[in-house]
């Protein structure tokens, strides 16, 4: 029985390195042209840089700058602050988010996501993909001053939507946050890498796996 399907935020129903792409290529190919010559190159660091979300903004935006020669702590403030209060406009969902929650539901299963990172961020991502109003419950790390793979947090979401935590499974991207942390309170787990590499010293592996959202229905049914 699955009486809860959880998921992770970033790389796993927020497309995010597709949308940070798209909302760099406006900050800096139309909203400050005048930084950097190269726009895919400039894009491509960043995004290297930003290893996933690993890597605070702000820290990225001054090493971009560092590598052209420009210590400008007014330029790096200045363009953290505009991703700050603009990056959410780019939020794009992976294809099928829709159809697969929706397949949820008809499974008569409950929707969490639980999320690593800032409150204010991570809410407006939700919010921009109506994902709070398609989930049962939503726990982002900031806020409840946990972050994945604490099993406190997965204990958390399980209460929250008052299922036990073996009768969860969780989807996400990162085999330590997300597989790892959901395996060790015993939920089930399907690894959706979106890019990600599972480590080799890694001995633990996701229940199942999957390369695209439209696979979600049926490999929760092999899991039921």
């Amino acid at each position: 029985m699955i009486a809860a399907v959880l998921f992770d935020l970033d790389e796993t129903l927020f497309a995010r390195t597709l949308s940070l792409q798209r909302f760099l290529e406006d900050q800096l190919g139309k909203q400050y042209p005048d930084i950097f010559s190269n726009l895919e190159n400039t894009v491509s660091r960043f995004l290297e840089l930003d290893n996933r979300g690993m890597k605070p903004k702000d820290e990225v935006y001054q090493a971009l700058l560092a590598e052209i020669g420009r210590n400008d702590q007014e330029l790096v403030v200045e363009l953290f602050d505009h991703y700050e209060r603009n990056a959410w406009r780019f939020a794009s969902g992976f294809d099928g988010v829709s159809d697969a929650l929706n397949e949820i539901r008809e499974l008569g299963a409950k929707i969490g996501i639980v999320t690593n990172g800032q409150t204010h961020i991570q809410l407006r991502s939700l919010l921009a993909l109506n994902l709070d109003r398609m989930a049962d419950e939503y726990v982002i790390s900031e806020a409840v001053g946990l972050r994945k793979p604490d099993p406190k947090i997965f204990h958390l979401a399980a209460e929250r939507l008052s299922v036990r935590v073996e009768d969860c499974v969780f989807i996400g991207d990162s085999p330590t946050a997300d597989i790892v942390g959901a395996k060790q309170v015993g939920m089930k787990t399907i690894w959706f890498p979106n890019g990600a590499v599972w480590p080799h010293d890694l001995s633990v592996r996701a229940d199942s796996e999957i390369r695209s959202l439209s696979e979600l229905s049926a490999a929760l049914h092999i899991l039921a």
